[in-house]
């Protein structure tokens, strides 16, 4: 694996008492650049995580993970304050991806096991933000969706991923019991992985960086 990539711990959660709690730790461990998953929290709450990041130590962003009530204002909030290249979607939110132009070609499909998704509207935004957690289960199960991405393959879209736990006949795992969760990123193919690799657990920060030490071996990431 390439030695430009870099993986990243993440703020997740479900409600914003769980963000808070990470953004603490963040300041503990001297935290300075996060990827951050706003997909699982409810919108209302997304102005109280804004608020925080603009008074923690975070200076860079390189991923957020969004969703269909995703604002044109939020986007450019996180380009303006963060230097956020990457937005990624699920593409059962990908209908109205028309509303966040000019910034089509920062957003990145992310795909599902037993969906298809829009190969015209893909050819319209940045590429793809392959879970690769995701993308095992679709090979497992062989579903439509995994032999589209294999239709990309040699083609240079695949600049970002999710970094879950899996196990084999379920899926992805986002609550890590062990560090052999993450053993099948051994098998990946290269193709699949971008240069920002976002830890996607819920897991405390700490426990991530755990996580990140393991990761990083597997992939042989200096």
């Amino acid at each position: 694996m390439a030695n430009d990539k870099k993986v990243f711990v993440s703020l997740t959660g479900y409600d914003f008492k769980t963000f808070e709690a990470k953004f603490k730790e963040i300041k503990k461990f001297n935290i300075t650049e996060v990827a951050v998953f706003l997909s699982a929290l409810p919108h209302k709450q997304h102005k109280y995580v804004f608020e925080l990041l603009l008074k923690s130590n975070i200076k860079y962003i390189p991923l957020v993970h969004i969703k269909e009530d995703t604002t044109k204002a939020e986007i450019e909030f996180f380009k303006k304050n963060f230097k956020t290249k990457y937005f990624n979607i699920h593409n059962h939110n990908f209908s109205d991806i028309g509303k966040l132009e000019p910034y089509l070609k920062n957003i990145l499909l992310e795909t599902h096991p037993e969906v298809e998704f829009n190969e015209v509207l893909l050819s319209k935004i940045g590429g793809f933000c392959i879970d690769v957690a995701h993308f095992w289960r679709a090979k497992e199960i062989q579903s439509k969706d995994y032999f589209q991405v294999l239709k990309f393959k040699d083609q240079k879209l695949f600049k970002c991923n999710h970094l879950s736990g899996y196990k084999k006949g379920w899926g992805d795992l986002h609550d890590i019991k062990d560090e052999k969760d993450f053993e099948y990123l051994k098998e990946l193919p290269k193709f699949v992985l971008g240069n920002i690799l976002a830890i996607e657990v819920m897991d405390t920060i700490n426990t991530q960086l755990k996580m990140k030490k393991f990761i990083n071996k597997i992939l042989k990431i200096s």
